[in-house]
């Protein structure tokens, strides 16, 4: 008989191997590298594995997997046409897809006997061989080969391996709850683990339970019973591995991809992305800020962006207690994290960097009927706000009008085609983060990676290569790009996201090189993130509890924001990570414009504007010229004096007045208070009149005092009696004191007018010293020639 491919029964007939000796000489260790040649893991199963009969297996095990995995078990003899034909279909269309629909014989042959590849002639290898099986062995025989084979995940081969990996116990020993765990785990090891993704396991594990009281092998109030009941883990012991949460995302992705037969027997070579000078920097910079028993968990994720590669992972605190992913499984929310979408949206869509909006506390009339009342600039500030400023400064009013203006549904599909994999509704919320799953840090680090690219989008990977035990390439990824937005607007969302980091919400980012980020803060302090990028590296800091309901209010005596731990996780791993890479900024690309616009209306400047400032546009989408000052307008000075120096000059910026300031001494008005003015209030100028403000600076320093003396007579003979005479000046002031030093070792003698006798011939040097009232002192001196 022919079959496809000219392959006959015959020729695959003769090729087949002998049943009854499976997995004899066949494991080998895989090896997993990093990018630079480190070994970073070792994969192998035989060390976890124990053979046990199956009247130990309780038939409440037995029955959950016969009803998830092969319920026509017992009536089928070793293949199911209908299953064979649905493979064949799945394994041509969609060649990087396992297929589950195998029966139980089929997936023991599979693992135990058969080479791993696939092709076609294998699939009818497996099905002849599980004929054969089933002709040579009983269907108990079978089911107990098949328990004690299968791979459960975590290196757990068989249900032993499995009862004591899950719960530390033994097979014998497992309740109905635990048997239907066990039992959904064969399909997916790497989703349906407990240690991996609770939630997930529990779904399973409900699943399984139903499809057994279905068949009558349970009651629907047992099954009920047990799928609400609490999985109590037993302690999960991690193979010693470097950057272990980036080595299990590998295995899940080669199991899913090749097999778990292959992956733990088949020796591959497998050279990754991870660079492990980059993980322990990325460790280091969690475990630093983060060494409290109590404090929040916390991912990083970082990638090349010019290439998608995977450089450095951290999935949670402690791989040993969480084996939760939260850099790739963690759905959790972005906050203002996720703006940038927002603002590359309004970008594409013509809006300026320097468009103003009004930054204070709004209501917006939603199309339900409802009212969105959201929050305004931070310390009450109200008024028009440059985009620029309010994406630095994280304004929500300013983006949640910007996405009613821009649409949310252009905003969910430019997310999309940044990166972001996980479905988004597109509501108004989703411009301040509130997202209806959530986001994953190698999501936002991948869609972030976009912005550093240039607009070029890449798929962010872990593997670059495998190969099998001979050395033959088994996948060679080659990092591929897409246009996802143009290089102008990721370069102008770029230089305005940088002044997020050189003056707004993200400061403790700074890092001594070109950067540029946003942070990200939910409600309640629940989650925090800060995502940023170099052009040569992008990561994603998430900080925040397992449990997404705990607040971090207090974590070593702080709130938890997205500019403070995360903020301060990102720079220490991005210093370390890039100390050896030279510094260089974003390339600019054509298309975009410097000009001058107006600080108040965002608009390009008219000769009548006052207030400006250089801004960076997309060429193709200047502002109209200014529209608020097209004319000197006539303004009526106001009266200033007796305001303090702030206040003054703030109602002229309101009045948009130019002003110059003078400062100069008074004794009668305090400092800092305007006591003059030119022109005077009430005078009527127009925006280019200069108002000069005359602000005290307080009274003027005392002068010290004039002292001055005579001496009579002036040039006396020793023993001679010599007559010193003092006079001196004040500005303000009145001399109190006189106080003489003739220079002869005598004492000092006070006095206005005073006398003295020198006994011997010399030159003496004689000092007059005065103070006047206000304890200001000064002093004169003179030679007196004795003779």
């Amino acid at each position: 008989m022919l079959v496809a491919g000219g392959v006959t029964y015959a020729a695959i007939a003769r090729d087949l191997p002998d049943v009854g000796a499976p997995l004899k000489g066949r494991d080998q260790t895989t090896v997993v590298y990093d990018r630079n040649g480190a070994v970073i893991a070792k994969l192998f199963a035989e060390q976890n594995r124990t053979d046990v009969p199956l009247e130990k297996i309780p038939a409440d095990l037995r029955n959950a997997v016969i009803a998830t995995e092969d319920q026509r078990f017992y009536q089928h003899k070793g293949v199911d046409p209908l299953g064979i034909l649905r493979a064949l279909w799945v394994d041509i269309t969609r060649p990087n897809v396992l297929h589950g629909g195998s029966t139980i014989t089929q997936q023991y042959v599979k693992v135990a006997i058969v080479t791993p590849e696939r092709t076609l002639k294998r699939k009818l290898m497996e099905a002849m061989l599980a004929y054969r099986l089933e002709r040579k062995y009983s269907k108990d025989q079978i089911l107990a080969l098949y328990l004690n084979t299968i791979y459960f995940g975590h290196g757990a081969y068989g249900v032993e391996a499995a009862a004591q990996t899950y719960f530390g116990k033994h097979v014998s020993d497992l309740d109905l709850a635990e048997c239907a765990m066990i039992a959904g785990v064969i399909k997916s090891p790497g989703r349906y683990s407990p240690f991996i993704d609770m939630e997930a396991a529990k779904q399973r594990r409900a699943t399984v339970l139903s499809q057994m009281a279905d068949l009558g092998f349970v009651s629907q109030q047992d099954a009920a019973k047990a799928a609400a009941s609490e999985i109590k883990l037993a302690a999960h012991k991690s193979v010693g591995t470097a950057a272990p949460y980036f080595v299990e995302y590998v295995k899940q992705t080669l199991t899913e991809k090749y097999g778990a037969d292959m992956v733990y027997r088949g020796g591959l070579t497998v050279r990754t992305t991870l660079d492990l000078g980059m993980q322990k920097a990325a460790e280091e910079a969690i475990s630093s800020k983060l060494d409290r028993k109590d404090d929040p968990s916390a991912a990083l994720a970082a990638i090349d962006p010019a290439t998608g590669e995977i450089r450095a992972m951290v999935g949670g605190r402690d791989f040993a207690t969480q084996q939760f992913n939260v850099a790739v499984q963690g759905l959790r929310q972005p906050g203002s994290a996720f703006k940038p979408f927002v603002l590359v949206t309004a970008l594409e869509k013509g809006v300026s960097p320097e468009q103003t909006f009004e930054c204070g506390p709004r209501s917006f009339p939603l199309p339900n009927g409802q009212t969105w009342k959201v929050t305004g600039a931070p310390g009450g500030r109200k008024g028009p706000m440059r985009l620029r400023e309010a994406t630095e400064k994280s304004v929500n009013s300013v983006y949640a009008a910007l996405v009613l203006e821009v649409g949310a549904d252009s905003v969910a599909e430019t997310a999309k085609t940044m990166g972001i994999a996980t479905p988004i509704k597109p509501v108004p919320a989703i411009a301040l983060g509130g997202l209806d799953k959530g986001v994953s840090p190698l999501e936002m680090a991948a869609a972030y990676g976009t912005l550093a690219n240039g607009g070029l989008r890449t798929t962010p990977h872990a593997i670059a290569e495998v190969l099998d035990a001979k050395g033959k390439p088994l996948q060679a990824t080659k990092p591929t790009s897409a246009r996802a937005i143009p290089a102008e607007v990721a370069y102008l969302a770029t230089d305005i996201l940088k002044g997020v980091i050189s003056k707004g919400t993200g400061t403790a980012a700074k890092i001594g090189r070109p950067a540029a980020g946003k942070t990200g803060t939910t409600q309640q302090y629940r989650d925090a993130w800060f995502v940023g990028y170099t052009p040569d590296l992008v990561a994603a800091v998430w900080v925040g509890y397992p449990d997404s309901q705990r607040e971090m209010l207090s974590v070593h005596g702080r709130k938890v924001t997205g500019g403070s731990f995360p903020a301060e996780i990102w720079a220490a791993f991005m210093k370390k990570a890039l100390a050896e890479t030279p510094k260089r900024d974003f390339a600019r690309p054509d298309g975009l414009k410097n000009a001058t616009i107006c600080l108040q209306s965002g608009q390009l400047a008219s000769e009548f504007c006052t207030q400006t400032a250089t801004g960076l546009f997309l060429a193709e989408h200047l502002p109209e010229k200014c529209e608020l000052h097209t004319q000197p307008t006539e303004i009526q000075v106001p009266n200033l004096i007796g305001m303090a120096k702030e206040e003054a000059l703030a109602l002229l910026r309101k009045l948009m007045l130019l002003f110059k300031v003078v400062e100069r001494p008074s004794s009668d008005v305090p400092v800092g208070i305007v006591f003059d003015q030119s022109p005077k209030a009430g005078s009527v100028g127009t925006t280019q009149t200069v108002v000069t403000i005359v602000v005290s600076k307080g009274p003027e320093p005392n002068e010290p005092p004039q002292p001055s003396f005579t001496v009579t007579p002036a040039s006396p003979r020793a023993g001679e009696v010599v007559t010193f005479d003092a006079s001196g000046s004040t500005d303000d002031g009145t001399i109190v004191t006189f106080a003489w030093e003739f220079g002869d070792g005598s004492p000092i003698v006070n006095g206005k007018t005073v006398q003295h006798t020198y006994a011997s011939p010399g030159a003496y040097t004689v000092t007059l010293w005065v103070t006047d009232d206000k304890g200001v002192a000064q002093s004169k001196t003179t030679v007196v020639q004795v003779r």
